[in-house]
């Protein structure tokens, strides 16, 4: 499961890796400017980086911020 710390690292494992691609995939359909900044650039990585969890936990600590991190771990533990 997601392990997050008070920063924004996050650690999600293979068993994450389809929810946590779900929601990434809802928000960048509901938000256009999702991530905050350069969200096309973030959407080109994801695309590369979704096959694998260690990859999808560079591209988050990469491009969400802590408050997108924590809102991705509620969904998760949904």
């Amino acid at each position: 499961m997601v392990n997050l710390m008070n920063s924004k690292k996050i650690d999600l494992t293979e068993a994450d890796l389809s929810k946590a691609c779900d929601y990434i995939a809802k928000q960048f359909a509901a938000h256009s400017w999702w991530p905050t900044e350069q969200p096309g650039e973030a959407k080109r990585e994801f695309d590369l980086m979704k096959g694998s969890a260690t990859a999808l936990n560079v591209w988050c600590e990469r491009w969400l911020d802590a408050g997108q991190c924590k809102k991705m771990e509620k969904e998760l533990r949904s």
